[in-house]
C-alpha cells in the first residue's frame, strides 16, 4: 500500500498549489544543464511531457498542464478534466541524464492532506527506464491515498513516502524499499535527499526550507541502494486507476513547485575551522581544521577583512604590518574523489595588534680612556628591525653621538657612559633599550 503500490507502475509524484509569495532567487546555471527542452529552470533544462503512457491510468498527459516558471521562478503542475470524465496528467523531467550521488532538494506549495484519493503527487524522483532491474528510481516525496481502498467508498489515509525501487521485476513490497508516513496540512513542504554509495538519507520538513519542523527522516542503506546510471529528475501529478476510487471523475488539482537544487557529490564531514594564537603582527596563527571525512585533502587560504592574502595558503600564518588593525579569517577547502568539494571558514580574529619586538638590553665594549672608541652591542633583535643609537654622558644625551660607536673625548673624563638603542619596524611597537652605565672614564 502507499508508496509501494505506486512503485509497481514506476514511481512518480504530485502535489498542489499555494500562495506564491516568495521573492525570485538569483538565477543559477548548472555545469551540465542538459540539452535544451521546453524551458530552463533552476539552472537545468526541462522537458514537458507530451507523450502518453504510464503511470497515468488512462495514459493521457498534456504539456499545457505544466506552466513555465512564473515571476517568482515557480512551476505549477495541474490535472485537468475538460470533459469531466477523462482527466489529463502533468509531468516534466530534466533533459540532463545522469545526476548521481549528491544532495537533492525541492520546496513545494501543497496541502498534501487535501489530495483527492485518486491523485498521486510524484514530487521528485529519479528514473532511468533502461537501468535494470530497478530503473535507478529513487522517490523523495511521493504522496497519495492510492485510490482510497480496495473497494469503492473505502478510505485509505494519504501518506507520503521515502524510498527506492531496487528490482522492477519484483512486486511492490519485494522489489522496493520504502517508508511511508502520515501527512500534515502544512501548506509548504521542503524535501531533501542525500544519495551516497550504499546509503540514502531522506528528510521532509514543514516550511520553506530545512529550518522548519522535521516531519520525517529516513535512512535506507545496504547493497540494494541504487547506483548512478543515466537517471533524470521527474516531477509529476497523475491519477491512479487502482484502489476503489473514481479515477474518471477526478476534479482539477494542482501543485506549485518553488525550487529544485542539486549539489553533486557526497557531502564531506566538514566542521568550521578555528584559529589559535594571538592576533598580533609577527605572531604565528594556526588553523585548526577539525575532523573531516577520512582521506580528505585540505587546502588553506587566509583572508584580511574578507580579501584573500596573496601567498597565505598554509595552515599557519604570521600577520604582517599590512594586517595591523584588520581581522583575519581562514578558509579550509576539502576535496576527496567522489565527494562534493566543501569550503568552511573560521570566525574572525580580534583586530590584529601591533607586534612586540624582541629587544635585548645593549652592552658597551671598549677601553674607558679618553681617545678610545666604545662600541654599542645591541644584541639580537627581531629580524628586519631598524636600529638607531644615542650616547649619554652621565645621563645627558651627547649631541651628534648617534652612531654605533663613540670615541671618548676630554669632556667625558670622570663621567660614566651609557648608550640607548631604539628599534623600529613597520607593524611593531617601537622599543628603546638602555645599557648599564660604565665606570668613570679616566
Amino acid at each position: 500500500m502507499g508508496l509501494a503500490v505506486i512503485v509497481a507502475a514506476g514511481l512518480s509524484m504530485l502535489a498542489g498549489i499555494g500562495p506564491a509569495q516568495a521573492a525570485k532567487k538569483t538565477a543559477v546555471v548548472a555545469e551540465d544543464p542538459g540539452p535544451v527542452g521546453s524551458f530552463a529552470w533552476e539552472g537545468f533544462n526541462w522537458q514537458k511531457r507530451f507523450w502518453g503512457g504510464a503511470p497515468m491510468y488512462n495514459g493521457t498527459w498534456d504539456p499545457n498542464n505544466v506552466s513555465n516558471p512564473d515571476a517568482n521562478g515557480f512551476v505549477k503542475l495541474s490535472i485537468s478534466n475538460p470533459t469531466g470524465n477523462a482527466p489529463v496528467g502533468a509531468e516534466f523531467q530534466s533533459t540532463r541524464e545522469g545526476f548521481g550521488y549528491g544532495t537533492y532538494s525541492t520546496t513545494v506549495e501543497k496541502d498534501v492532506s487535501s489530495l483527492q484519493k485518486e491523485v498521486v503527487w510524484g514530487c521528485l524522483f529519479t528514473y532511468d527506464p533502461n537501468a535494470v532491474p530497478g530503473y535507478t528510481e529513487i522517490d523523495l516525496c511521493e504522496a497519495s491515498a492510492w485510490g482510497g481502498g480496495a473497494a469503492y467508498g473505502e478510505n485509505w489515509p494519504i501518506t507520503q513516502g521515502h524510498g527506492y525501487w531496487f528490482d522492477a521485476t519484483k512486486p511492490p513490497g519485494q522489489g522496493n524499499n520504502t517508508v511511508t508516513f502520515p501527512v500534515t496540512n502544512a501548506p509548504i513542504l521542503t524535501h531533501r535527499m542525500v544519495w551516497e554509495p550504499g546509503k540514502i538519507t531522506f528528510e521532509t520538513f514543514a516550511g520553506a526550507d530545512a529550518s522548519g519542523t522535521l516531519l520525517k527522516r529516513t535512512v535506507l542503506q545496504g547493497s540494494t541502494v541504487p547506483v548512478p546510471a543515466k537517471e533524470q529528475i521527474h516531477f509529476n501529478l497523475w491519477v491512479t486507476g487502482g484502489g476503489g476510487g473514481d479515477a474518471a471523475h477526478v476534479a482539477p488539482e494542482s501543485v506549485t513547485i518553488r525550487d529544485f537544487s542539486f549539489v553533486p557529490g557526497i557531502p564531506l564531514t566538514a566542521p568550521n575551522p578555528t584559529v589559535t594564537g594571538t592576533a598580533a603582527v609577527g605572531n604565528t596563527l594556526t588553523a585548526n581544521p577539525g575532523t573531516w571525512t577520512a582521506g580528505t585533502s585540505l587546502a588553506y587560504q587566509w583572508y584580511r577583512n574578507g580579501a584573500a592574502i596573496s601567498g597565505a595558503a598554509a595552515s599557519s600564518y604570521v600577520p604582517a604590518a599590512a594586517d595591523q588593525g584588520t581581522r583575519l579569517t581562514v578558509r579550509v577547502t576539502g576535496t576527496k574523489t567522489g565527494y562534493a568539494t566543501t569550503t568552511k571558514e573560521s570566525a574572525q580574529t580580534a583586530a590584529v595588534a601591533a607586534g612586540t619586538l624582541v629587544a635585548p638590553t645593549p652592552t658597551i665594549s671598549g677601553t674607558l680612556t679618553v681617545g678610545s672608541t666604545l662600541t654599542a652591542n645591541p644584541g639580537t633583535w627581531t629580524t628586519g628591525t631598524t636600529l638607531t643609537y644615542q650616547w649619554y654622558r652621565s645621563g645627558v644625551a651627547i649631541t651628534g653621538a648617534t652612531a654605533k660607536t663613540y670615541t671618548l673625548v676630554a669632556a667625558d673624563q670622570a663621567d660614566t657612559m651609557m648608550v640607548r638603542v631604539t628599534g623600529t619596524k613597520a607593524g611593531y611597537t617601537s622599543v628603546a633599550k638602555y645599557s648599564a652605565n660604565t665606570a668613570a672614564v679616566s
